[in-house]
């Protein structure tokens, strides 16, 4: 795979091996819209991304996502974090 890619970045005008990876997983997500979700849930119950931008990665409305979440039993958490928990989970990623 390692020669694979070293290839593709030679002959797609590609700058590094990592900026075909990255294509490679953005044409992976845009072509299973199931494993976007998926993503997206995983990013969000991380912390790792907003509410908005993980509806935003999975192809849906916010309001739709908040259903995908509900569906699956994923508490969301609602209001403002103290300036000391918000610190704590920067710190945690």
């Amino acid at each position: 795979m390692d020669e694979d890619a070293e290839i593709l970045r030679e002959s797609g005008g590609f700058s590094s091996r990592n900026e075909v990876v990255e294509e490679a997983f953005r044409a992976l997500l845009k072509e299973n819209p199931e494993l976007r979700i998926e993503f997206a849930v995983e990013k969000y119950r991380s912390g790792s991304v907003s509410l908005n931008r993980a509806a935003e990665i999975a192809g849906k409305s916010t309001e739709e996502f908040k259903e995908i979440l509900k569906n699956r039993g994923i508490e969301r958490s609602i209001g403002f974090l103290s300036e000391e928990d918000r610190e704590q989970r920067l710190n945690e990623m």
